[in-house]
């Protein structure tokens, strides 16, 4: 990006010789390239200088660590914070975050791709110039295969809803309306699984879902529901049904083109999961805009703040709850 200098890398775990005492070559090497470049490298949020210029940090941590990341960054400086969704583990450590950031004039955006995305965008048009009573549904598919869900589960502890699904529920937030406080009915439907696995690592039991599937429906009458699967593949879409549930047009993504793209750099880089190659172009817009607010002082368009994180944390919740009924 032309426009950003980046100043420093903060990798705590390859950097922690106590917890990694051999780092992949390959992250040897990107270190030695990119110190090259000035680009600082270290351990720990601690070990930066305060920050001078007006700064952008962006946190991709895992989300119990993201509020300790989060403060450390209003601490040194931070004018701008781009933060990996959920944000963190429970609403009142994000409304905390919140406060933080306003007492101390911080800009904060979450990283909900789904918000900029063309297909989530085509489905929103097209079911507004339907007839009334259309609704859209939602179907968000990851492609890990079944022995690598007890790893996924653990990795993601959050769970489902906090993690994969939290992106539609911040659609439903942002374009439907739909709050803990809106909601006249829950509905949960076929095809939820849950599951209890133990986690390689830990060896701790995890219980968390491998499918689900429910209707949300406002007090305004309005409903939409979502679908989300960790072993469905790689192609999420989202379809426009008509009142009584025949589905008038279906939007992918990726799309063929799209998909033949994301085949070839899978089969360059097996080791990745197909989904990064699936969002990066999302979340180059995604970026994008943000660093455009930052540099122009104004509001991201279409980028999820931390209110709308609340708002889809506390969906998460309420859903969570809803579903291991």
């Amino acid at each position: 990006m032309k426009n950003v200098n980046v100043k420093a890398v903060v990798e705590p775990f390859f950097l922690n010789q106590h917890l990694c005492p051999n780092p992949p070559a390959s992250f040897t090497e990107f270190v030695r390239e990119t110190t090259d470049k000035g680009v600082k490298f270290v351990s720990s949020v601690d070990a930066l200088d305060h920050f001078v210029k007006p700064t952008l940090c962006l946190i991709a941590g895992r989300t119990a660590d993201n509020p300790s990341l989060f403060t450390k960054c209003v601490e040194k400086g931070a004018t701008c914070i781009f933060l990996e969704k959920p944000g963190a583990p429970s609403v009142k450590e994000l409304k905390q975050m919140e406060s933080l950031a306003y007492g101390n004039s911080v800009r904060v955006y979450i990283g909900y791709n789904k918000n900029v995305t063309p297909y989530v965008k085509k489905a929103l048009e097209f079911s507004k110039s339907v007839a009334s009573g259309a609704q859209v549904v939602f179907q968000h598919n990851n492609s890990y295969k079944e022995n690598e869900l007890p790893e996924c589960f653990e990795r993601n502890a959050e769970g489902m809803l906090k993690n994969m699904a939290i992106h539609e529920l911040a659609l439903l937030v942002t374009f439907f309306g739909v709050t803990v406080d809106t909601i006249k009915e829950f509905k949960v439907l076929k095809g939820t699984t849950k599951l209890t696995l133990t986690g390689p690592s830990s060896g701790k039991s995890f219980t968390d879902f491998k499918e689900v599937a429910f209707e949300v429906t406002t007090t305004k009458g309005k409903s939409v529901t979502v679908r989300a699967d960790r072993c469905g593949g790689n192609v999420s879409f989202a379809s426009v049904q008509d009142a009584k549930g025949k589905e008038m047009m279906k939007f992918e993504f990726p799309d063929v083109d799209e998909q033949k793209k994301v085949d070839e750099l899978t089969k360059a880089d097996p080791e990745m999961m197909p989904y990064f190659f699936v969002q990066s172009d999302d979340y180059d817009e995604l970026k994008t805009r943000v660093v455009n607010s930052c540099l122009e002082d104004k509001q991201a368009e279409g980028v999820a703040t931390i209110k709308i994180a609340i708002e889809a944390l506390k969906l998460a919740e309420y859903g969570t709850e809803k579903l291991m009924m």
